[in-house]
């Protein structure tokens, strides 16, 4: 009797954190516009770093055995490369083309996963990397008003792709750190170790450009951080702790069709068809890669059955 409204909870939860998610690439690129995506950098991971180095002593203090720290530190350039990558690529980028991109981290934390022997690369995952790879290709190459346009788009999707690069290489290591510690307890020195490297995109502005920030600045801010952040990692771990694994991953399918909504609504992004069509391609790919070894198991296990 208990079971259902914890699920039920969970489902919420679940479409909650895919909605704060999903529109969280508009208020990037909003804030790294507004302020400079190098301003933008220091700015975000230390207002994120400050409530994690004061929330961490009730989540189990700010140390770990010496035989993590190396992946600790591992798993916080990967955090860091994941905020840079993603801040300076919005400032090329509109929310809905990076959306899409971020799209394809799944297929990342595959392929890497399979590299680094952890998992083993299907016959699906090749496949769907393959039908992703010409969605990419579509995208990059698709018509575009001016070859500056498309120069912003190229190195502002690379950008991007290396912050899913970036955010895989967390995923894969701090599984085992994650069981021994906590997820909270992992993410939030993660965080506070990437504001250290970040520090070097500092300037003699930088602290003038915080202070300065307007109400949209603030907002924005405040999204990325406490709601975007600290928030949705709660949300995200009960939802994925009670519910499948498949159920999870198909809601992770919004977030894209999210990212183009908002870029609309908050910043007034066009919807154009070239970017519309490679998201269906690179869904398409990922959708392959993630489902296709369950339904070739439960096809299997049919045909076991009738045989």
């Amino acid at each position: 009797m208990t079971d259902q409204p914890n699920k039920t909870t969970a489902f919420i939860l679940l479409g909650f954190t895919v909605l704060i998610w999903g529109a969280a690439p508009a208020f990037i690129r909003s804030f790294s516009l507004a302020t400079g995506p190098a301003d933008a950098l220091v700015i975000r991971t230390i207002a994120v770093a400050i409530p994690c180095l004061l929330l961490l002593p009730f989540f189990g203090g700010y140390t770990v055995e010496r035989k993590d720290v190396a992946r600790l530190l591992l798993i916080s350039l990967g955090m860091f490369g994941y905020f840079a990558g993603s801040i300076f690529g919005f400032a090329y980028v509109t929310s809905g083309v990076g959306g899409i991109i971020i799209s394809t981290q799944p297929l990342l934390i595959a392929l890497l996963a399979g590299f680094f022997g952890t998992e083993r690369i299907t016959i699906p995952t090749i496949i769907g990397l393959i039908v992703s790879f010409v969605g990419t290709f579509y995208l990059f190459s698709g018509d575009n008003s001016g070859t500056g346009i498309h120069e912003n788009l190229i190195k502002g999707g690379l950008m991007i792709f290396a912050s899913g690069f970036f955010w895989s290489i967390y995923v894969i290591f701090s599984k085992t750190l994650i069981q021994a510690y906590g997820s909270f307890k992992i993410m939030a020195l993660s965080i506070m170790l990437a504001a250290v490297p970040s520090l070097a995109f500092a300037s003699s502005g930088t602290w003038e450009t915080a202070r300065n920030l307007d109400r949209n600045g603030i907002f924005a801010l405040l999204y990325l951080t406490l709601i975007g952040t600290l928030l949705t990692v709660s949300t995200w771990n009960y939802a994925t702790a009670r519910l499948q694994p498949t159920t999870v991953g198909a809601a992770l399918y919004l977030i894209p069709v999210l990212a183009v909504a908002s870029g609309s609504l908050v910043l007034g992004e066009s919807i154009a068809a070239t970017p519309l069509i490679a998201g269906v391609i690179i869904l398409l790919g990922v959708a392959l890669a993630q489902f296709g070894p369950i339904l070739r198991r439960t096809w299997g296990s049919k045909q076991h059955l009738i045989s």
